[in-house]
């Protein structure tokens, strides 16, 4: 039976050449060949963009230009690069000795951007707990809150919330995120002291049961050390070190604790009102790239570092849709992505539902993070995940 393949990863190439009887050297040659790629490459330099287009032509691939790059009429252009992770690594090849029109920095992006699609599990480790990114995993969404959009007011006592954060664990997390202050639409601040005095017993207590990765949701330094003296090892910031300059300090202090940084437009006390983008995606990288370069300007290496790019945090509902169905383009910046997709608004204009209602949306979206080889899901709903992202496993690895 004659048929297209499907293939989605060099791993899949390998076996399916595998099948057929193909050799060993044969198989690392080709598998390549069958990645389907196209990069785009922003503020090219007219010569640059010539030269790219020239180079990939003589690959067997091809490069688009704006309309007036090749006559001369365009000194700024982007270029999206389209081939296969064969033929961009053999433009990479072409360009070594391209000193000329900024080449090098791109030659040295395009090996970066291929990074991610190289085989073999990435690793974080935080406070000596390593944890092996060889599938999707699970952060489990602990709320200890009076108000939080979907679980405020459940876990607001120290034993209650234990109590979750266990559950979540024999349910399947593989890290569980514990957070003291709200951060839904119009969410007001509390006082370091309140927030520090909902979550660190919690995490005491949780390090004390438990060996797993503790995440803190916090953007204030005094409330990470708090967190982190307690049993924390990642903080989850979603300011992206921008509302609290000293929370730099802490991570340059505790050199194995992990960041996550979100995108967010605004704060959440107004992020809703009106947020604009003119290409979501292109300005949440932009803002991601930028923060993790402050990271690495202050000695944070970039194994230290994670990104979120931020569902429903000042985002249109066409933001957070597009976000999902681009979820492949935020491992360009070579660092593992973080999904917190659960049970938020966006799935209530697609269906109507309260946020407990949910559940199916959520599903969703994280079968989409599995399909994008996002390495973190954030849900509230541990069980029905660590279920749906088995099966997928085990259709994955399928032969």
């Amino acid at each position: 039976m004659n048929r297209i393949l499907f293939i989605d990863s060099i791993e899949d190439s390998r076996r399916e050449l595998k099948k057929i009887g193909v050799s060993s050297r044969g198989i690392e040659v080709m598998a390549p060949k069958a990645i389907g790629l196209s990069i785009k490459l922003t503020n090219v330099r007219i010569g640059a963009a010539n030269i790219l287009k020239q180079e990939m032509l003589s690959v067997g691939g091809d490069a688009a230009v704006a309309r007036g790059v090749v006559n001369g009429k365009t000194e700024i252009s982007a270029v999206i690069l389209l081939g296969n992770v064969d033929k961009i690594q053999k433009l990479i090849k072409k360009l070594e000795n391209q000193e000329i029109f900024g080449l090098q920095e791109i030659r040295t992006d395009l090996v970066n951007l291929l990074h991610f699609k190289k085989e073999g599990n990435r690793t974080i480790a935080s406070n000596g707990r390593e944890l092996i990114l060889d599938s999707t995993k699970i952060i489990g969404v602990l709320n200890i809150t009076p108000d939080s959009f979907s679980d405020g007011n459940l876990y607001l006592e120290p034993a209650q919330a234990v109590q979750r954060a266990i559950q979540m664990i024999e349910d399947g997390a593989d890290i569980i995120d514990i957070g003291g202050e709200s951060s839904r639409p119009g969410a007001a601040q509390i006082t370091v002291e309140e927030e520090k005095e909902r979550v660190i017993p919690v995490i005491k207590e949780v390090r004390k049961k438990t060996n797993i990765p503790i995440s803190i949701d916090t953007y204030k330094s005094e409330v990470a050390r708090a967190a982190i003296k307690a049993g924390a090892d990642i903080i989850n910031d979603i300011s992206a070190l921008r509302f609290d300059n000293k929370m730099i300090e802490v991570l340059q202090k505790e050199k194995h604790v992990t960041i996550i940084l979100m995108h967010m437009q605004g704060k959440p006390e107004n992020m809703q009102k009106k947020p604009y983008y003119k290409d979501t995606i292109e300005e949440i990288l932009a803002f991601l790239k930028e923060r993790i370069e402050f990271c690495i300007s202050n000695g944070i290496s970039l194994q230290r570092i994670m990104i979120d790019p931020g569902i429903g945090f000042g985002k249109r509902f066409e933001d957070n849709t597009i976000i999902l169905k681009k979820l492949s383009e935020f491992h360009s910046l070579n660092v593992p992505v973080v999904l917190g997709a659960s049970r938020k608004s966006f799935i209530g204009k697609i269906y109507s539902s309260n946020p407990r209602e949910r559940l199916e949306g959520s599903l969703a979206t994280s079968v989409l993070a599995y399909q994008n080889k996002i390495q973190f899901v954030r849900v509230h709903d541990v069980k029905e995940h660590k279920k749906l992202l088995k099966t997928l496993e085990k259709i994955r690895n399928a032969e």
